[in-house]
């Protein structure tokens, strides 16, 4: 492919922001193990910079892949990792499937804020039995009335300490473990949550945490999609994850 003007707006538009309001402070948030991701990526947000690809009626650009991969090329040029991880995270891991499949309510819900940078979004599928096993997830989400309760564990969770909602991958039902899954945003203000930092030798800026569900009531319509179509949903979002790293 060639690179448009287009393109090479974006590119430029990326590269300052990291010069500006990145880069000078990547220090001092790698010593903290944190950095301000709320405040970050609200500017980030009023740039277009949270919902690239994403669809313009929930306030993204309605670009293609292309341009992306032109605003991760860009992040490269942030003196960690940290940071452009939980980006990533963010805008190509816990996004995707919700702009795919999500309803229009989900989306208004969930997306259109992450887009606009409102709040921080994080990824629920790797566990401490099974890593980032997708067949293997253990939590389960049993349906009462019209809420799901989410019981289990989920581990080494990006943007963890600090995400306003999770895209969980749990078990809704028994049967064969590819089609027992569903994706369900759930709240991280809901009872029943608890966060525990995990501290790392490297990556330091970008929060990650064990996450601990404990009989949490989520309304079932915040489900994404078909109920059971999580492990299919969920390798579409590796795709765009492993593409966008």
């Amino acid at each position: 492919m060639q690179f448009t003007e287009e393109h090479e707006s974006l590119r430029r538009t990326v590269a300052r922001f990291v010069d500006s309001e990145i880069n000078p402070y990547v220090d001092a948030w790698e010593a903290a193990e944190q950095f301000p991701s709320h405040e970050l990526f609200k500017k980030m947000g009023e740039l277009g910079l949270l919902g690239v690809k994403y669809d313009p009626a929930y306030g993204g650009l309605g670009l293609d892949f292309s341009y992306s991969m032109v605003m991760a090329e860009e992040l490269g040029l942030i003196h960690c990792g940290g940071v452009p991880m939980a980006i990533g995270v963010h805008t190509d891991m816990c996004t995707p499937a919700l702009n795919r499949f999500g309803s229009d309510e989900v989306k208004r819900t969930f997306l259109a804020p992450s887009i606009a940078g409102d709040v921080v979004g994080c990824l629920g599928v790797s566990e401490p039995g099974g890593g980032s096993d997708v067949a293997a997830v253990a939590t389960t989400a049993r349906k009462d009335g019209d809420d799901y309760v989410i019981t289990g564990t989920k581990m080494w969770i990006t943007n963890g300490m600090m995400a306003d909602w999770c895209c969980l991958l749990a078990n809704t039902s028994e049967g064969p473990a590819h089609k027992n899954k569903s994706l369900i945003c759930v709240p991280m203000d809901a009872s029943g949550i608890t966060r525990q930092k995990i501290h790392k030798i490297g990556m330091n800026s970008s929060d990650t945490a064990q996450l601990f569900f404990d009989d949490v009531r989520v309304p079932r319509r915040y489900l994404i999609g078909q109920e059971g179509t999580g492990f299919m949903m969920q390798m579409l979002q590796f795709q765009e994850e492993r593409l966008y790293a």
